[in-house]
């Protein structure tokens, strides 16, 4: 179990939606990055054309689904997806950074490396959109 800010329970209620609209997500990402290069389009192309649609997919489960944060303005909510989307911004480079140096250097498969990264990716998305970005005020449900 992974504790944030000392509140085990609020992580279970998160938990389990995370990690359904996770999978979504990962078989997105891998989905589309697939069919991108099945395409053969350029490995690195079909990588950030299929992180960008990814990132806006999560932004939108997360926010409804998985912390279920309420719409309190325009100002709040642009902070809110700003942090969302600078977090996301820091994954976006691991994720792409990570394919690159498996494929370029360690000769790793695109596909094999795509996948051995969605796991990594993954929790640092949950830490940093649970710390930083999806955050509620207390007594808020």
């Amino acid at each position: 179990m992974i504790l944030i800010n000392g509140n085990i329970k609020n992580n279970r209620k998160d938990i389990f939606p995370y990690v359904v609209w996770g999978i979504a997500s990962t078989i997105l990402n891998i989905g589309v990055f697939r069919l991108f290069t099945f395409f053969e389009i350029n490995y690195q192309i079909a990588n950030i054309a299929t992180l960008i649609i990814v990132k806006i997919f999560s932004y939108v489960t997360n926010k409804i689904f998985v912390f279920r944060t309420p719409y309190k303005g325009f100002w709040p909510f642009l902070k809110e997806v700003s942090a969302f989307f600078l977090a996301r911004g820091l994954t976006f480079i691991v994720d792409f950074l990570g394919v690159v140096v498996m494929v370029e250097f360690m000769r790793c498969d695109a596909f094999l490396s795509k996948c051995i990264l969605a796991v990594l990716v993954i929790c640092l998305n949950y830490i940093l959109s649970k710390r930083f970005v999806f955050q509620r005020e207390k007594g808020e449900e």
